[in-house]
């Protein structure tokens, strides 16, 4: 997981990162989790119980007031104190539903995220879900699946990691042929 990543990024972890939550990831300097996974999260809960539906139906609205207020493209200064706003109310979120057992699972995620739900108001342009970096590569995921996975755990996960690569390069805009001729020279001691 982390040593990947630390693999991929070359040592350059002073840039913003999308995430589901996973603690590789840490090592970004600036996060930004992933609203599509919170909700989905939360939406597990909202047929269990009525308070699991008030809860997910107030995340869905948070997540509706961010959406909009993107969309407006608001000056710096604005961004920075609605995301401090926000901020506060997602931790009062967290502690007025922290009581209920049945949501403790939903209530956790949300609780393990604070301070970086609302990172991406302060960075023009990033989104406050990681749906095109899952976009990406879900043509290799799917391959995976028609091909009948591989025949070792250990390919499969070394084409993860090629797939990854990949599209992590793509979405970066870097030309893919010169960034693995790169990491091929760099692993085989050519350069």
């Amino acid at each position: 997981g982390r040593k990947v990543l630390e693999e991929i990024l070359d040592g350059d972890f002073d840039i913003p990162g999308i995430t589901d939550g996973w603690r590789a990831y840490n090592i970004l300097s600036i996060l930004q989790r992933c609203w599509a996974h919170l909700l989905r999260d939360v939406d597990d809960f909202k047929e269990k119980s009525e308070i699991g539906k008030e809860l997910s139906d107030e995340i869905h609205r948070k997540f509706e007031k961010l959406k909009n207020f993107l969309g407006k493209d608001p000056p710096m200064d604005k961004r920075k104190k609605q995301k401090i706003i926000w901020d506060k109310e997602i931790s009062e979120l967290v502690e007025k539903y922290s009581q209920f057992d049945e949501l403790h699972k939903p209530v956790t995620y949300i609780k393990n995220g604070l301070g970086h739900w609302y990172t991406c108001l302060l960075y023009p342009g990033m989104e406050p879900t990681n749906n095109l970096g899952e976009q990406a590569i879900r043509e290799h995921v799917i391959m995976n699946k028609i091909i009948g996975a591989f025949r070792s755990i250990n390919g499969a996960k070394n084409y993860q990691y090629i797939a990854s690569m990949f599209a992590t390069w793509r979405l970066q805009g870097k030309n893919i042929f010169e960034e693995l001729e790169t990491l091929l020279r760099k692993e085989l001691c050519l350069s």
